[in-house]
């Protein structure tokens, strides 16, 4: 008899490795800010950002948006460009 050993190719979020994390600071507004919508690829949430875009901009018509896919782990690329574009960002999954 074959032993089989599985793996997860995903990486482990940092609460499952027993460190805290704390909530991001809130802005008290996002009027004037770069809003940064991040999907994980999974099926279904680029659709509720698509409609999270498309409120915003109703409600803040010059607001810039910039939209972001990729899996987890997200690339240090990715993470780096958000930083640099974005004052706030908004995630979604999707199943």
């Amino acid at each position: 008899m074959a032993d089989l050993e599985v793996l997860n190719p995903v990486a482990q979020l940092a609460s499952e490795l027993g460190r805290s994390v704390k909530a991001a600071r809130r802005p008290r507004s996002i009027q004037g800010q770069r809003v940064g919508l991040y999907w994980n690829r999974k099926p279904g949430g680029n659709f509720a950002l698509q409609r999270v875009r498309e409120r915003l901009l109703e409600r803040y018509p010059h607001m810039e948006v910039h939209f972001y896919s990729a899996r987890r782990p997200i690339p240090e690329e990715v993470v780096a460009e958000i930083r640099a574009r974005c004052d706030v960002v908004v995630g979604a999954t999707g199943d």
